[in-house]
């Protein structure tokens, strides 16, 4: 059989967590990639990326890795085989809903949708509900095809691992501070229970940094660490692993309605019981009580009678930790993911 090559093409980010797991998947099928990457400034890396891709040999398929819906029509022009753009969602979905941008910045990222839209074969999106967005907003199409996250291979846990029994019930919170976070919502919820016997763990950083350490120390809330240096991806497995909860975002915010955050499949991946906001994306993937748990949106005191709920009740977070590790075995993890990528190109 012949070995199947890959151009993996554009301005993207080699450590996005999304190419990244991709590309792992490739290479455990034994798959060619070959990079052809740039990232300079302004209009330079076109000519740059031109000139890099010359210099490639045949390849089967050509990826425009994430982010990279301005280079999509680049690499339609100069490559005669399929265009997978890997879009994940929408440029202007994801700058308006998290980075509140200025006119110009709206205008650029609304072209840049539409032109990956208009110029490639094959559209990657994380979410069925990111595909209904696309349709209703560009027009159906076969072109879109929705392939999950998943998460990076360093997110594992040994077969031997018992979970700690901590003396107090240990909530976790990753990612970035942005407003679909719902940080804010956490820190009410906190602060509702704080004479309970849980404790709030929240590492990262972002827009809303400064307002989360105020809110912590002007609520006084004691049993918040919160750590905006980043760990490892081994400090941060270890951090989870140490947890009994894991928080997704909770905010009501219209993006949320469509994408699947990465900590979705991290904590599948390590087996921590994962609480959300509910919105349609994330019951794809989250059934209540089964693989996972579901909170009202933006709403402090459900969140907090949800934790306490679950505090109690070590049997059901057993189970659903259970469920969740064969959920990602089964569907998400990178080998998989990218098998249906292959599938895309018969």
């Amino acid at each position: 059989m012949q070995k199947i090559k890959i151009c993996y093409f554009g301005i993207y980010n080699p450590d996005f967590s999304r190419n990244k797991i991709y590309m792992s998947g490739f290479r455990s099928l034994s798959v060619e990639i070959i990079e052809c990457r740039d990232d300079s400034p302004g209009l330079i890396k076109f000519w740059r990326l031109w000139v890099k891709h010359k210099k490639v040999e045949n390849y089967d398929t050509i990826i425009v890795g994430y982010p990279g819906h301005l280079i999509v029509p680049v690499a339609k022009l100069i490559s005669k085989r399929p265009v997978i753009a890997d879009l994940l969602g929408s440029l202007y979905d994801a700058e308006v809903y998290s980075h509140n941008p200025n006119f110009l910045k709206r205008i650029k990222t609304k072209i840049a949708d539409w032109l990956a839209v208009k110029f490639a074969d094959i559209i990657l999106l994380e979410s069925c509900a990111q595909k209904r967005y696309f349709e209703n907003k560009f027009g159906k199409s076969g072109k879109y095809k929705v392939v999950y996250t998943g998460a990076r291979d360093s997110f594992k846990k040994a077969e031997n691992f018992t979970r700690p029994k901590n003396k107090q019930f240990k909530v976790i919170f990753r990612g970035r501070l942005t407003p679909e976070s719902g940080i804010g919502h956490i820190l009410k919820a906190a602060e509702i229970l704080k004479n309970e016997n849980i404790e709030f763990k929240i590492i990262g950083s972002g827009q809303l940094q400064k307002f989360a350490e105020e809110e912590i120390k002007n609520r006084n809330l004691s049993k918040v660490t919160l750590i905006s240096r980043f760990p490892s991806d081994e400090e941060l497995v270890s951090e989870m692993l140490d947890s009994d909860l894991s928080l997704g975002q909770l905010e009501d915010n219209p993006r949320l309605n469509r994408t699947i955050p990465h900590k979705t499949f991290e904590s599948f991946a390590l087996g921590v019981p994962y609480l959300s906001g509910d919105a349609p994306a994330i019951r794809e993937m989250v059934k209540e009580g089964k693989t996972g748990f579901l909170t009202p949106l933006a709403d402090p005191q459900g969140l907090a009678a949800k934790i306490l709920e679950l505090s109690k009740n070590p049997e059901i977070l057993e189970t659903v930790s259970r469920n969740e590790l064969a959920e990602f075995k089964n569907k998400y993890n990178s080998t998989i993911l990218a098998s249906q990528i292959l599938n895309l190109l018969k």
